[in-house]
This record gives C-alpha cells, structure tokens and sequence, in this order.
C-alpha cells in the first residue's frame, strides 16, 4: 500500500532514542523528509543517521521557547511542515500526595510544550495542502488512573483534551489524533521501572514482570509498532480520521 508521504516533511520531536527514534524512522522509510530533535548535539546527528533523516535539531523543550524553536528550525529547513509528532517527556513516579514541588516541571515536560508546539506548528501544517498531520503520543494515564504517574494522568490529560479541541479549530486542513501508548520495550520504559523499583524497594525485574502480566497479549511492545501506527495517521491513507484517541497497548486498558 502506498501510503503517500513522499517528499512529505515531518518533525518528530524528542526522537533521539526510543518511540521517537522509531516514528522517525518510519517515516523516512516511507519517503517523508524528516528532522529529528534531541537536546544533545550527538544524539540528534546519530538518531537522524539511524532514521535516514534529513535534518538533525538540537533543543530543550522543557525550555522556555524550546519547542516552538524546533519547530520553526524545522520548517525553514524542510521549506515548511506537512507533520508533526509531538512526543515529549514523562512525569515523576508517585501519586499525587507523593509528588508535591513537582507540578511546574510536569506541566513544563509535558503540557506546555505540547502547547507551544502546536501552536508553533498549526500555520505551517495548514498550508500543507490537506496533507497536514498532528499527531501527539501520550500515555495510558489518559485513559485509565494510574496512581503511581499521577501527574502524568493530570498534564497528558491536558494534552489530548487539547488536541480535541485542535481537531475542530484545524480542520478542514489538518488531521489531529492522539495516540495512547501502552508498555514498549524502550529506554524510557527501563528508566521508569528503575524509579518505582527506587521508590518502592523492590527489585526492577518484578515491575517489569508486572508490566508484562497486565497486559493481554502477554508481552511488551516493540517500538515499530507504534510507529507503524503513528505513521498512517500521518498517511494520505488516513484522511478522513481526526479527533481520535487511538490505543496502541496490546489490550492493557480494560476499558471499553
């Protein structure tokens, strides 16, 4: 199937490693013209080497301006945007009595720029022709009460509401969905299980267990899974699907 995205131009934001790097990929490998970002020199000439990517950018979006930056660099890199995935960092492991002093750096590494970047992205992803694509990745957290990411559930909540409401403001001329995303098997994934295994005093291969016992399929997901998915919505192929928030977790959410 050919899903239409040559020569389309892509920012993947926060793809140096992991779902990032592998939407990123995933893209190129579809013929999109791609940048990706990190906040280390050497991790985004690396990750857009991997990926096959046009365009390597470095920036903090936890920053001040950061995203917006990224944003705006990779448009007059790539001649303008046609997509863009925002993907950001998480929150602090723990309940919402547990994480006091943490609200500010949760909004600043999860709302906010998921914010600035859409708002930096919306003019460029309208001139795209009908090819314009917002895509956010999120968390179970959206969907489900999680109580040891409960600021994430609070700021990642705040994203896909917000996506909702740029589905209607954008349309005709761009499609915006939110992807949920379960366990993967990603560095990302390691880091918050050493955390809670920190926190709780318990070994890291019983959280990961655990991770792998709740979920139906019985395993943990790949990266190119996800991206797979993120990248036909990005498609000419998935015109008509705005407004969605679509999970990709291998039945985790035992809600309907």
């Amino acid at each position: 199937m050919d899903l239409g995205l040559a020569g389309a131009r892509a920012l993947v934001l926060a793809s140096s490693s992991g779902l990032g790097l592998a939407v990123a990929s995933a893209l190129a490998s579809e013929g999109a013209r791609v940048g990706v970002t990190s906040r280390d020199q050497g991790r985004a000439t690396a990750a857009a080497e991997h990926a096959g990517a046009e365009i390597a950018l470095v920036g903090d979006l936890t920053a001040e301006g950061g995203a917006a930056a990224l944003v705006e660099g990779a448009a007059a890199s790539l001649g303008g945007l046609d997509i863009c995935v925002v993907n950001t960092g998480g929150g602090k492991v723990g309940g919402i009595l547990a994480t006091g002093g943490h609200d500010d750096g949760a909004y600043r590494a999860m709302l906010k720029p998921a914010l600035d970047a859409s708002r930096a992205a919306a003019p460029h992803l309208r001139r795209s022709g009908g090819r314009g694509r917002l895509v956010f990745l999120t968390a179970r957290s959206v969907v489900e009460a999680t109580p040891d990411l409960a600021l994430s559930s609070v700021f990642r909540s705040g994203v896909t509401a917000m996506a909702r409401s740029l589905a209607l403001e954008l349309a005709p001329h761009v499609c915006v969905n939110v992807i949920v995303t379960g366990q993967f098997d990603t560095p990302a994934l390691a880091r918050f299980e050493q955390a809670k295994a920190e926190l709780e005093g318990r070994d890291p291969a019983d959280v990961r267990a655990e991770h792998v016992a709740a979920i139906p399929l019985g395993r943990l997901g790949h990266a190119q899974e996800l991206a797979d998915v993120v990248t036909f919505l990005c498609s000419a192929r998935a015109s008509f699907v705005t407004g969605t928030l679509l999970r990709v977790d291998g039945g985790a959410v035992r809600g309907f």
